[in-house]
């Protein structure tokens, strides 16, 4: 029988001799110098150091781009000047415009001037208008007891009168005498045929007559047409009332009633 097992158990058991080491192999040198080692593997290259032939002045510095915050910080700034520059021109506007409104709202309005023109009745005589005079109440210038009455038959107070009828031209004539006192106004309600004085003569008579002289007029119709009899109950300052009468004359032409004539009564 063959023994079983390895090969090495079908020898003899003899000492067993361990294999001598090869000699290195001497290292053969090429003519041309020593052969250079083979770079290890996975070691990186030595990067040769970089001659500085500046003369010892360090190189511009290597311009870097932004790091990210960096860059938002920057861009940040950026929009708050910008929100700044618009807030400083709105609040620019707004102050030119409040000026401007103060200004047009604090604007005195212009006043005009008052027509210089007077007005004039119409068809009136060829005698310069009267001066304009302030009318005072008629309870300042009416004697005590002056009715201001106006029936067909009887007109009488103290009335401003006018040319629509007989009694409003003898009303105009008295309120012309005692509170406007001019001769001119007077004379603009009567006819220019009449034989009442001049208007410079009617002046005369009115500067006799103190200031503040209160006065009442009573006119009653007659049977003559256009004839008036006028009861004038005249006051002078600090004195008793006294009355007299006229017969005053009228007459209607082109509209318009003027006195023609003043007699006594």
């Amino acid at each position: 029988m063959y023994p079983a097992g390895d090969w090495e158990q079908w020898l003899e058991p003899t000492e067993r001799r361990e294999p001598e080491p090869a000699e290195p192999e001497p290292r053969r040198i090429p003519i041309g110098g020593p052969l250079e080692q083979p770079d290890p593997v996975g070691k990186p290259a030595l990067v040769p150091g970089i001659v500085d032939r500046s003369g010892g002045n360090p190189g511009p510095a290597l311009r870097r781009r932004p790091t990210g915050p960096r860059r938002d910080r920057r861009r940040g700034e950026k929009l708050l000047a910008a929100l700044t520059l618009i807030g400083v021109g709105i609040v620019v506007v707004s102050v030119v415009l409040t000026v401007i409104h103060t200004g047009n709202r604090s604007t005195p309005p212009v006043a005009t001037k008052p027509s210089m023109i007077a007005a004039v009745p119409m068809n009136t005589s060829a005698a310069p208008a009267a001066p304009a005079t302030s009318m005072p109440p008629s309870s300042s210038i009416a004697t005590d007891g002056c009715e201001q009455k106006r029936t067909a038959e009887v007109v009488s107070g103290t009335d401003p009168g006018g040319t629509g009828t007989g009694p409003d031209a003898i009303l105009a004539f008295e309120r012309a005498y005692y509170v406007q006192r001019s001769g001119y106004a007077a004379r603009a309600v009567v006819a220019d045929d009449s034989s009442v004085p001049p208007a410079d003569q009617i002046q005369r008579g009115i500067n006799q007559v103190p200031v503040g002289t209160r006065y009442c007029v009573q006119v009653t119709r007659t049977g003559d047409e256009g004839q008036w009899e006028v009861r004038l109950t005249q006051q002078l300052p600090d004195e008793q009332p006294h009355a007299f009468t006229q017969i005053i004359g009228t007459r209607t032409e082109s509209g318009r009633t003027l006195i023609t004539a003043i007699a006594a009564g």
